[in-house]
């Protein structure tokens, strides 16, 4: 029980230190306001994934006609678990989705809470993946972000 904890901290804190996805109460997309620009913003969480070997940038890419930034990291530490679980989860990988765009003038990010993962496949590896990546997350995002 003290695992599970761990992780509803983790994504309380997390969840604390964003706003509320706009149209819905879905718990499930972590939305930051952003200060900077979103190609500021994805160039700082680049910098920061390059810096930290437990962090792996895979990909950066634009949708919808530019008007969406997407960028794609992994958290290297969390493989073990999520592949621990089976492989038929491995499509989730211990990466975060990450999207940076503008609405109604305010900058944002948002990417999918790491609990998804437990929420579609409940299993006590998936568990330990959300309680070692949810912190790993919010501390990357408080750090280039706030």
């Amino acid at each position: 029980m003290k695992k599970i904890s761990g992780a509803i901290a983790a994504t309380a804190f997390a969840l604390s230190t964003a706003t509320a996805f706009a149209g819905t109460d879905n718990e499930m997309f972590i939305v930051h306001d952003l200060a900077k620009s979103p190609d500021a913003a994805a160039a700082d969480i680049r910098d920061y994934v390059d810096a930290n070997d437990d962090w792996l940038f895979l990909s950066q890419f634009g949708l919808k006609g530019g008007e969406v930034l997407a960028l794609k990291v992994c958290y290297l530490p969390l493989g073990e678990h999520i592949f621990a679980a089976g492989m038929h989860v491995s499509a989730m990988m211990p990466c975060g989705h990450l999207a940076f765009y503008e609405e109604d003038g305010q900058a944002r990010l948002s990417m999918l809470n790491l609990e998804f993962m437990t929420t579609l496949n409940p299993d006590p590896n998936l568990e330990r993946a959300v309680e070692i990546g949810a912190p790993a997350f919010a501390a990357m995002l408080e750090e280039v972000l706030d």
